[in-house]
């Protein structure tokens, strides 16, 4: 017979989990209201064991112990295993900020580098003359900063991309953008900087996510503990002298002695430690190292 004092050393919270469901398809198969007939779709029941209107007091209140503390037990699995995946979006989510600031400063400074070399033309009577890219510089490259914006935080940054943009949508910025061959270099950095409102949550809604629960001991222990009790209130109530309290705890432990059975074979089955070496005694004096 197994020790029920000691749950076996190699449990987790998924045998408990488990078990509670296996348990409580039996409890629900046992139980039957007073005046109910059976009917086809019931479980059926071992030979000697009747159906009862309602467990006994004893086991009943265990039972629920039970229930309610593998329940809070995988409540907590669930909201870990959340926040775990919240987590890793998260990560997810700071490399995107990374690489759409990287994404926004390249497109900035080649940008620039175009403003820079159509501002340096000599003017020739055409249009746009050089002039109008000296003036679309000195809209979005000031001196002294110039591109220094850039290297500010996301807030800064953004405030000074965003006064930027709107000055590249003026019909003279256009001009400028159109006449010098800017047309592409203006494309990148509007998709560029529309990553980077995103990405940041300047554009659209970013929510912060809560830590994640990592202490789980408390609903653990509860959980053992409850199911401790619970084990030997079932075994107490087996008794050769009531009709039916043997049938009512075997068909009610199935479930338990299964899952024992199962954790003794995987440990049978784990392949064996080697014994830790022994040290060598240190060598006598005068003797071979």
């Amino acid at each position: 017979m197994f020790s029920t004092m000691v749950l076996p050393p190699d449990l987790v919270a998924d045998d408990v989990i488990g078990l509670r469901d296996q348990m409580s398809a039996r409890i629900a198969a046992v139980l039957r209201p007073r005046g109910g007939k059976r009917k086809e779709a019931d479980a059926p029941l071992p030979k000697g064991l009747d159906p009862l209107a309602a467990l006994p007091p004893h086991i009943d209140k265990p039972w629920k112990r039970f229930d309610a503390a593998a329940t809070e037990l995988q409540g907590f699995r669930d909201l870990r295993a959340s926040a775990q995946a919240d987590q890793r979006h998260s990560a997810a989510s700071e490399e995107e900020r990374s690489a759409a600031n990287t994404d926004s400063d390249d497109r900035w400074r080649a940008f620039e580098q175009w403003n820079a070399g159509a501002a340096a033309l000599s003017d020739d009577g055409q249009t746009p003359a050089p002039s109008e890219a000296r003036w679309l510089y000195a809209q979005l490259f000031p001196a002294p900063d110039g591109l220094r914006f850039i290297t500010r935080r996301p807030r800064v940054q953004w405030a000074a991309m965003v006064q930027r943009m709107k000055t590249l949508e003026e019909e003279r910025a256009q001009a400028v953008i159109e006449g010098f061959g800017g047309t592409r270099h203006h494309r990148q950095l509007i998709a560029a900087h529309a990553r980077f409102g995103e990405a940041y949550g300047f554009t659209n809604v970013v929510l912060a996510k809560e830590g994640t629960p990592t202490d789980g001991r408390p609903q653990w222990s509860a959980a053992r503990d409850a199911l401790r009790s619970l084990i030997q209130k079932i075994e107490s109530h087996a008794d050769p002298e009531i009709p039916g309290s043997e049938a009512l705890a075997a068909f009610l432990l199935a479930p338990y002695v299964e899952m024992v059975d199962d954790l003794a074979r995987t440990r049978r089955r784990a392949p064996a430690r080697k014994p830790e070496a022994v040290p060598a005694p240190p060598p006598e004096a005068g003797g071979m190292p």
